[in-house]
C-alpha cells in the first residue's frame, strides 16, 4: 500500500504504530519505525503491516492510503451510505434509523439520544443500518460515517471560528446539529468533525457541559439568557 502524508499537520508523523502482521517474522523482535514529513510518500508492504493503528492519523485527514495501482489519486472515500472504524454490537430499544446518536438507557438497551435533558444522554454510539425495537444493531463508536440523507455540514471549521464541530442536538431525537445547544437545560456534547458535507468524523467527547435553568442571582445569569436556542 502506500501512504501519502498531506500538509494538514506540521513536522514530522511518526507511524511507527502501525500493526504487524505477521508475528512470527524472524524481523518481529526490531521495533517498526517510519517516519513522513508532509508531501512526502511512502510504500510499505500490505502483506506485513495493517494500517488499523493509526486510524486515528487517517481520520484527521493527516494521511491518505491507497493501493499501489492507485495512481495519484489515493483518498478512498466511503460510498453513501456507508461507515468505516471501530463497532459494537447492542439490543434496540425502539425503532432507530441509520445515522441515529444514541444513548444507553436505563434498561441497558440503544435509544436516540437528545440533549435537551440528561436522561436521554449521553451518546455513545451512531446507527449504522435500520433496526426495529429488540434487535441487534451495530454501532459506529469511533470512526468515519457518510449519509447525504442524514448529513447536510458546513466544513472547514477552525478554532476561531468552530463551524465544523458536531454536537447532539437538543431539537431532535437521534439527530446531530453545528450549532451548540443554549437553551437550558440542555447537554453540550461534541460527538465529531465535518469531514465533507456528509461526511462525519465520528469521535464522541464524554467530557460536556450541561446547561441549567437561571436559578438564584439572575444578574449573573444574565449573559447565558440572552443567548439564541438552535
Amino acid at each position: 500500500m502506500i501512504i501519502k502524508a498531506l500538509n494538514t499537520f506540521g513536522g514530522i508523523l511518526d507511524l511507527s504504530a502501525m500493526e504487524r502482521l505477521q508475528e512470527g517474522d524472524l524481523y518481529e523482535k526490531y521495533p517498526f519505525r517510519l517516519y513522513i514529513r508532509p508531501g512526502e510518500t511512502v510504500e510499505v508492504d500490505d502483506k506485513f503491516f495493517s494500517i488499523i493503528r493509526i486510524q486515528d492519523a487517517l481520520n484527521l485527514g493527516y494521511i491518505e492510503v491507497g493501493n499501489i495501482s492507485a495512481g495519484p489519486n489515493l483518498r478512498q472515500e466511503l460510498v453513501d451510505p456507508s461507515y468505516s472504524g471501530t463497532t459494537m454490537s447492542q439490543t434496540a430499544g425502539e425503532d432507530l434509523v441509520f445515522g441515529d446518536v444514541v444513548y444507553y438507557g436505563a434498561d441497558g438497551n440503544i435509544y436516540r439520544a437528545r440533549a435537551n435533558t440528561t436522561t436521554t444522554m449521553m451518546a455513545i454510539g451512531i446507527v449504522t443500518k435500520d433496526v426495529t425495537l429488540g434487535q441487534s444493531v451495530t454501532l459506529l463508536v469511533d470512526g468515519l460515517i457518510r449519509s447525504s440523507s442524514a448529513f447536510s455540514f458546513v466544513t472547514g471549521g477552525q478554532a476561531s471560528s468552530p463551524t465544523a464541530i458536531v454536537y447532539v442536538s437538543s431539537m431532535e431525537e437521534g439527530g446531530v446539529t453545528q450549532n451548540i445547544p443554549s437553551a437550558s437545560p440542555a447537554i453540550i456534547q461534541i460527538v465529531g468533525y465535518a469531514i465533507t458535507e456528509d461526511t462525519l468524523s465520528f469521535k464522541p467527547d464524554y467530557t460536556h457541559i450541561e446547561l441549567c435553568d437561571d436559578v438564584g442571582d439572575s444578574s449573573s445569569s444574565s449573559s447565558s439568557s440572552s443567548s439564541s436556542s438552535e
